[in-house]
């Protein structure tokens, strides 16, 4: 990591780090606007189902490829170069492929809030979480292709 008084730079490849036990979830930064925290998955290795009641998630797979989990919802692929969208209030797991390692970074509004569906809501700032799922939009998914297409239209 690279820093002076107004910016910092983080050398991803030189973030990332497998473990044979479980994922690595490690936080990269937080800023006044963003916590950004990247995942390293080893073959076939999850983030367990949960939601965030109150912020929405931007994620970026920077290598390898798994996919998308969902309780309400149809389950997605995801891959190198994927840029992801998560509306709060939905649950969802990560889930590497078999056959690939994978890595992604994602960015969450400072102090977000997790929660498992076995767990009790009890904080009545979190009653949207009692909202069914079902309600919620898809989450929106680019390509990297259809990223810089977009991008070149905008251009």
């Amino acid at each position: 990591m690279a820093a002076n008084d107004d910016t910092t730079i983080i050398a991803l490849s030189e973030a990332i780090s497998f473990s044979s036990k479980a994922r690595v979830n490690k936080e990269l930064l937080t800023a006044s606007m963003a916590e950004v925290r990247m995942n390293c998955y080893e073959p076939g290795q999850i983030t367990p189902m949960h939601m965030h009641p109150d912020e929405e998630e931007v994620m970026i797979v920077i290598e390898g490829n798994g996919e998308l989990l969902f309780k309400e919802h149809d389950n997605l692929p995801i891959k190198q170069g994927d840029l992801i969208h998560l509306p709060s209030d939905q649950y969802h797991a990560i889930r590497a492929a078999d056959d690939s390692q994978m890595v992604l970074v994602y960015f969450m509004k400072p102090g977000y809030n997790s929660l498992r569906p076995d767990q009790p809501i009890e904080d009545p700032t979190l009653t949207k979480a009692r909202r069914t799922v079902a309600d919620t939009p898809r989450p929106a998914y680019l390509s990297m292709s259809k990223m810089n297409h977009v991008i070149a239209r905008i251009c």
